[in-house]
């Protein structure tokens, strides 16, 4: 009995203390789920804070222009989330911004995804995929939007796009359609599937389209002018025609009508019928004057690979300058005309009318002065370059031509300084550059500053090696003051060797032999000038005569400066030497 009650109290003390462990051990258990849970979201927790802060960052840097910067941590966004739609979004766009299109799409494709309901993100996923060309994947997605917005004309539009992108017409007439149906009549749509009808020859259903715009708009001229222009372009040209004249008996001043129907005209080849429409447009207040100059604008271009139009253009700007005339427009477009077939005189006329107006076109007064230099209207020049350089103090060529003017004029002291002031402002332009130079090397060669002169015509070649008159003029400045021969032979002969056929250039060269004392040289190369035309230059001549007395040709030398002095030589020196019969130098 008593060993049985023993056995009772150990089993009942076995299963205390086993339950005793269990109850522990399961406590622990759930106290290490309760710890793992909590570390879990307090993880969760620091890094959607990390992500908030360091999206903010990147939003701050893009603000801010800093590309590189903002990409990067939106990168940072994506290696704790990479389904974050924000930060995909935003990737999105900086990539394609820089034309990574790949990478774009594919940040876009997750956004979008992410968020199919975010209108932005769709949008922008469907311009990354017309990106890669990808057309009728864009449309699918525009379709996936449209049946949540089944009214959105946008959506419409874009849908209808991507399939004309992708070569689907029908299905974007499709398109077309469907919007009419959701939203309504829209002529512009409307007018979108005549075009699609038109570029697949479906003459019948684009005639169909625009009759229906036309009834509910009969009094709007403009569609039956495209009504006229699908007859043309079906090759229809005498219901284009009969259209064409409906118009005029409701609409007959309306000078859109008059240029549609001088199209017409011109296509048909009729150019009287052709130029009479376009005059009446032109002659109309309600075409304006910008519509008028681009007509003259083509007149312009048209006429510079043909004379046969010109004058019509004329014409057409008689008119533009009676209907305008205080408008510098009208002027200007009639002085451009004038310009170019070097009417250079009219044109002064033209431009000094705009500059009374408007003075504020540099264009304006560089045609000017250059067409005052063509003239030679030196004085006027010097004037006008002078109140040029005051109100466009940065552009070089004001200084060159009121340079040119006083140099022409003779006035060389005064010629000096818009040369030297108009170099500075000169800037990749090495012809305009050599030109300041070599100007400036003739005005100082004139003042007798030679060191100066031969220091601008050095610059001069430095700029431009192969100029072929400056060589020339610089060797024969040289040869005259009996300097530096050696190298005025070589520039000379190289002014020759571009320019082989030149009278002067070869003057030049015969003339350095002489003053190197090389007689027969200069002879040869002389003579090579007199042969070739030269004989009717007096310089030539008398340097002709000059060679020849050194070779002691005493008669055919004083025969050869008489002869300059009948050409029109009135040197006092050349008068000496026919008198004395002797060489002076």
């Amino acid at each position: 009995m008593y060993k049985q009650k023993l056995i009772a109290l150990l089993s009942g003390i076995s299963v205390l203390i086993l339950t005793s462990c269990l109850s522990k051990k399961n406590a622990s258990s759930v106290t290490s789920k309760t710890k793992n849970s909590s570390s879990l979201s307090q993880k969760k927790t620091d890094d959607e804070f990390k992500l908030h802060a360091t999206f903010y960052d990147a939003c701050r840097e893009k603000e801010k222009g800093n590309a590189d910067i903002a990409l990067n941590l939106f990168n940072e966004c994506l290696k704790i989330n990479p389904n974050n739609a924000p930060a995909n979004y935003e990737l999105a766009n900086l990539y394609r911004y820089t034309g990574k299109y790949e990478n774009a799409l594919k940040c876009a494709k997750i956004a979008a995804l992410a968020d199919p309901k975010n209108e932005w993100y769709n949008i922008l996923y469907i311009e990354c995929l017309h990106n890669k060309r990808l057309y009728m994947d864009a449309a699918d997605r525009y379709e996936m939007m449209l049946k949540t917005h089944p009214y959105r004309e946008d959506f419409y539009q874009g849908l209808a796009g991507e399939y004309i992108y992708a070569g689907k017409l029908d299905k974007a007439l499709q398109a077309y359609s469907r919007m009419l149906q959701a939203t309504g009549p829209n002529d512009d749509i409307s007018m979108q599937k005549v075009k699609i009808y038109s570029q697949q020859k479906k003459w019948n259903d684009a005639e169909t389209e625009l009759k229906r715009i036309i009834m509910a708009n009969p009094k709007e001229s403009r569609y039956y002018t495209f009504l006229a222009d699908l007859y043309q372009q079906e090759g229809q040209p005498q219901k284009a025609l009969e259209t064409y004249n409906t118009i005029l008996k409701t609409d007959s001043l309306n000078p859109y009508i008059h240029l549609a129907l001088a199209d017409y005209y011109r296509q048909q080849k009729k150019d009287e019928e052709f130029f009479g429409e376009l005059k009446k447009a032109f002659k109309s207040d309600d075409l304006d004057i910008d519509s008028k100059i681009k007509i003259l604008l083509s007149y312009y271009n048209m006429t510079e690979q043909s004379q046969k139009l010109l004058p019509q253009a004329y014409e057409l700007c008689s008119l533009l300058i009676t209907e305008y005339p205080d408008e510098p427009k009208a002027h200007s477009m009639y002085a451009d005309f004038l310009y170019r077939d070097k009417k250079y005189k009219d044109a002064i006329a033209e431009l000094l009318k705009v500059l009374q107006n408007d003075k504020g076109k540099y264009a304006v007064w560089h045609e000017l002065l250059d067409c005052e230099t063509h003239i030679g209207a030196y004085d006027s020049l010097a004037k006008h370059s002078a109140e040029a350089m005051d109100l466009f103090p940065e552009q070089p060529y004001s200084y060159y031509y009121n340079g040119v003017a006083y140099m022409q004029l003779k006035q060389y002291q005064k010629a000096v300084q818009p040369f030297k002031d108009g170099k500075q402002f000169v800037f990749e332009d090495t012809p305009l550059a050599s030109g300041f130079c070599t100007n400036l090397g003739e005005v100082y060669n004139n003042l007798k500053e030679y060191e100066k002169s031969d220091k601008e015509f050095d610059k001069a070649l430095e700029l431009d090696p192969n100029n072929a008159g400056v060589l020339n003029n610089y060797a024969y400045y040289l040869s005259l003051r009996k300097e530096h021969l050696e190298k005025a032979e070589k520039m000379s002969k190289r002014s020759l060797e571009l320019v082989p056929n030149s009278v002067n250039y070869m003057d030049t060269y015969g003339w350095i032999f002489y003053q190197e004392q090389k007689y027969e040289d200069a002879k040869k190369h002389l003579e090579k000038a007199i042969e070739r035309g030269g004989n009717n230059r007096p310089a030539i001549v008398e340097h002709y005569g000059d060679v020849l007395y050194k070779l002691k040709e005493t008669d055919k030398a004083i025969e050869n400066w008489k002869k300059s002095k009948e050409l029109g030589n009135t040197s006092e020196t050349l008068i000496k030497k026919i008198a004395d019969k002797k060489l002076y130098e």
